[in-house]
């Protein structure tokens, strides 16, 4: 697996965005979870074909100034500014769960920044007839048990891996509460901050991928973000819950090229 290199990037006063990059070609911009960013096998395939830049999350990694940031309106003004700090008048733009959040929220803000999206499993509704569970209020094994379809897959063996030195074992718990603490301040106490009242503003391009064994996020919520964004296209991946692009991540890498693929022959034919 290739390793990225981490660049510092200062997005405006109080913001620094620590960006992994890594790859060649059309850049994408990779938007992670809230379970943080780690340089994974599906961001390795990912920049085997594209220039991949990953942002660490505000007031994860080495990314500072969280607590500048009010609410998600500040948020997606920082992303702005990470955008022209990178030189990307309008990019591609693909996330996981919060990150597919934050994606959206940047396309249907500005529809002008984002060329394209694929959301991974994206957080930001909330169905009152199937909640949502509160990821904050669930111990680590129950929170684990419910990202994956196959308990018994290397996947769910990296998620309950634990080290066994001491200060290994405490520098993982505090990256993992550094990294739960800043998705609360954009996630909690539900994921809907309004993103149902704007979807429909959304122009760019979108794939909506989903696992089908999602038991977190079910499969209801791929529906009624397909329904509420103009032209997006869904698919759906069995044996995959939601960690998706980890639990499949060849025939996730896969549906992205193709739909990335398309879409660049649509723009060309303009």
């Amino acid at each position: 697996m290739a390793e990225p290199r981490e660049q510092l990037i200062q997005a405006n006063e109080q913001v620094s965005f620590a960006v992994k990059i890594a790859g060649q070609g059309e850049p994408v911009v990779y938007l992670h979870g809230a379970g943080g960013l780690v340089w994974d096998p599906f961001l390795a395939e990912l920049s085997d074909r594209y220039q991949v830049y990953a942002p660490h999350l505000p007031g994860t990694g080495q990314s500072s100034g969280l607590e500048s940031i009010r609410d998600l309106w500040d948020l997606i003004l920082c992303y702005y500014d990470l955008f022209d700090a990178l030189g990307l008048e309008s990019a591609t733009v693909i996330g996981h769960s919060l990150g597919g959040m934050i994606a959206l929220e940047l396309a249907a803000t500005d529809q002008s920044r984002v060329k394209k999206i694929v959301a991974l499993a994206p957080a930001g509704l909330f169905r009152e007839e199937e909640p949502v569970p509160d990821m904050f209020a669930m111990l680590p094994h129950e929170l684990a048990a419910m990202m994956v379809a196959d308990p018994a897959s290397p996947v769910a063996e990296r998620l309950r891996y634990m080290p066994t030195q001491t200060e290994e074992r405490i520098e993982m718990t505090i990256h993992q509460m550094q990294n739960m603490q800043a998705a609360a301040k954009f996630l909690w106490p539900i994921p809907d901050k309004g993103l149902k009242r704007r979807l429909h503003r959304i122009k760019a391009p979108t794939l909506l991928i989903w696992g089908k064994q999602d038991r977190f996020m079910p499969v209801s919520y791929a529906g009624e973000f397909q329904r509420r964004i103009t032209g997006s296209e869904l698919e759906l991946i069995d044996q995959a819950a939601h960690l998706v692009p980890l639990e499949q991540t060849e025939q996730v890498v896969a549906a992205i090229a193709r739909f990335l693929s398309v879409q660049a022959r649509v723009d060309a034919r303009g």
